[in-house]
């Protein structure tokens, strides 16, 4: 009877041990959750869509890392017209860090306001800690056109606010899109829209592209108040590229059915040549090996 009490005893002391682990451990790797930092940028594409760039770093023993497979919930914060004060999270989507830290989340039409409040948070990670960033646009527009003046072709924008109202003081970028990246167009870095909240750019002549077609970015960028905006312009006034390739012809950067003709002689001529010799040699040898067995045989 006293060694099923002490083993009984046992017993309870160690499921009491194995719990008091369990429940240490569980809030040690909680107090453990990486702490990670978060970047937001609104983009709106004229004539396309909306979108947030989310991006995610964290602190490792190398520096700065990005967060991999990071999900992020995404809301919109709905205020009530009546009440300023009263307002409701709105949950419209959640996206995920690829292998660069970077997640891009296209924003439904029916959630784009004249104002607009989003909240990205990232929520029950088992990796990171819970955390959040906010965004605050005012919606706004931008048209761009290119028209002729005094025979030179220029790129004019206008900037401007749902209710129509130009946006003025606002510094716009002008660019060509070339395959890895964009080409300014002319001679300042950026441009500041007027009282009308327009801009004038002139276009440098010489641009091609193929059959004349070039594409020319307008790009307000990262503003406080209504973050990045890009309009596209797409036209035939470039000089056309003029196809010099010589890939079907017989070079030698040809492919291996298009060889030039002379590396195709020449090399096989001294090939038969230096084969010729050879077995000129070879033949001789042999006629002097006859030659010697016959005078021994005599």
């Amino acid at each position: 009877m006293m060694k099923s009490v002490i083993f009984r005893s046992k017993l309870a002391t160690l499921l009491f041990m194995a719990l008091f682990a369990f429940i240490g451990s569980n809030a040690y790797s909680q107090d453990e959750k990486i702490g990670a930092r978060l970047t937001l940028e609104y983009v709106k594409v004229v004539n396309e869509n909306s979108f947030l760039k989310l991006a995610a770093i964290f602190k490792g023993e190398d520096g700065y890392e990005p967060c991999q497979n990071l999900n992020f919930t995404i809301y919109k914060v709905e205020v009530d017209e009546d009440d300023e004060e009263l307002n409701a999270e709105v949950k419209i989507g959640e996206a995920m860090t690829n292998f660069d830290g970077k997640a891009k989340f296209i924003i439904p039409a029916e959630f784009i306001t004249t104002t607009n409040d989003f909240i990205v948070r990232i929520e029950d990670s088992e990796i990171y800690e819970d955390d959040e960033e906010t965004i605050t646009v005012t919606n706004a527009n931008m048209e761009a056109a290119i028209v002729e003046i005094d025979s030179v072709y220029h790129i004019q924008a206008r900037l401007f606010t749902m209710d129509d109202e130009p946006i003025a003081e606002q510094d716009v970028k002008v660019g060509l899109k070339r395959l890895f990246g964009s080409l300014t167009v002319g001679e300042e870095d950026s441009y500041t829209t007027d009282e009308d909240g327009s801009i004038l750019v002139p276009i440098q002549e010489g641009f091609t592209g193929k059959d004349g077609r070039l594409t020319f970015e307008i790009v307000l960028k990262e503003s406080d108040d209504f973050g990045t905006i890009i309009a596209f312009i797409n036209s035939d006034i470039g000089v056309p590229i003029k196809d010099e390739s010589t890939f079907n012809q017989r070079t030698m950067w040809s492919p291996p059915t298009k060889t030039p003709l002379f590396l195709w002689i020449v090399p096989n001529i001294m090939l038969v040549g230096i084969w010729s010799i050879l077995l000129f040699l070879v033949i001789n040898l042999f006629k002097i090996y006859k030659s010697k067995i016959y005078k021994s045989k005599i």
